[in-house]
């Protein structure tokens, strides 16, 4: 199933239109760097300090559960596995699962989702979920790396979430 989702996404999605803008998503995920410039950006301000600090504590968080799942699985990617996959851009060295852009991506948009309210809540996930489709469309993993990732994001954006709250309770009784 993997392998025949990539190749219909290769023979029948990729256009002239589509890949740069692809592409160009994929690479500012490259080590999580707009998600980190994002939460970076919101810890810099006041009103949105909160988001941003718990959304550094969730990529950190999910980003070292995915670097210890890469090296414990250490799954090939599809284009050094599948002849036919033809990888965009330039191939990545590391291994494929979970993917790493998904696991920023999806890290940082779970928390957002949490604290946002509104269009922006929408805007954040709708980017983390094209970023994910980026890295299908790419070629450089799997479906399943993919779903492994946003099951990584989520597990690291909820126990960051869940120690949020037990500071917050904690601080509230402090006073």
């Amino acid at each position: 199933m993997d392998e025949s989702l990539l190749l219909f996404l290769q023979q029948n999605i990729r256009t002239d239109f589509l890949t740069p803008v692809l592409m160009l998503i994929t690479s500012i995920g490259h080590y999580g760097a707009i998600w980190l410039l994002i939460a970076v950006l919101f810890s810099l301000h006041q009103s949105t300090r909160q988001q941003g600090i718990l959304s550094l504590i969730a990529l950190l968080l999910s980003g070292g559960i995915a670097a210890c799942l890469k090296q414990l699985v250490m799954r090939p990617r599809p284009f050094l596995q599948i002849p036919e996959i033809l990888p965009l851009g330039l191939p990545p060295h590391s291994f494929s699962f979970p993917s790493g852009h998904t696991v920023c991506a999806f890290a940082a948009a779970f928390i957002l989702w949490r604290t946002c309210t509104g269009w922006q809540r929408f805007l954040f996930m709708f980017f983390a979920i094209v970023m994910a489709f980026s890295r299908l469309y790419a070629g450089v993993h799997y479906p399943t790396d993919v779903l492994g990732g946003i099951i990584v994001a989520f597990v690291g954006s909820s126990i960051t979430w869940h120690l949020r709250n037990k500071i917050f309770n904690q601080s509230k009784n402090d006073r």
